[in-house]
């Protein structure tokens, strides 16, 4: 089905087209390069870190065809920043194209094995932009659950935007 895999910078020339100017950009908290540069100039930065062992970002790759469809990642939440972390938060994207197809449970499902497994780490959170029905059920498949509402979280191109928190501990992962 998928497979995550450590970031190269060539991944930026199938990313880019997936986030730039689409839907998908307005899921996340970031609104999408304005540019392939910009794109390839933070894409190195996430290699690098990736290298050093920080930041763990992967490239979601669609194993029957080898094609690049996203991004997801571990990052550290703040005030769990310091080695080694004890809880994390997730970032996912899969390009439009290949949405609706599981990739987004399965690549969560493999991102909770690195975060319990690997890094050793007692909780796992998502948050999830309030009325983004099709995300919340990839964390809920996973044994997420809602933890609550957090009104006006962030603010997306000028307006103040709820979000749904949920989490899983490490108790309650149920292995696949």
């Amino acid at each position: 089905m998928i497979e995550l895999r450590a970031p190269l910078p060539s991944d930026v020339e199938a990313l880019h087209p997936l986030v730039a100017g689409t839907g998908v950009a307005d899921t996340l908290l970031w609104d999408g390069p304005a540019s392939l540069d910009e794109y390839r100039r933070t894409w190195l930065i996430f290699v690098e870190e990736v290298a050093r062992g920080g930041r763990q970002t992967f490239t979601i790759v669609e194993t029957a065809t080898g094609a690049v469809i996203g991004t997801a990642g571990l990052r550290p939440v703040a005030g769990s920043d310091a080695a080694p972390w004890f809880r994390a938060d997730i970032g996912l994207f899969i390009g439009i194209p290949y949405q609706g197809r599981g990739y987004g449970t399965a690549a969560v499902r493999q991102l909770l094995d690195v975060g319990f497994g690997k890094l050793g780490l007692e909780k796992i959170e998502a948050a999830v932009f309030v009325g983004n029905v099709a995300s919340r059920r990839i964390f809920e498949k996973n044994g997420f659950v809602l933890e609550g509402t957090i009104r006006k979280a962030v603010r997306k191109r000028g307006r103040l935007v709820d979000e749904w928190l949920l989490g899983i501990v490490r108790e309650e992962r149920v292995s696949a």
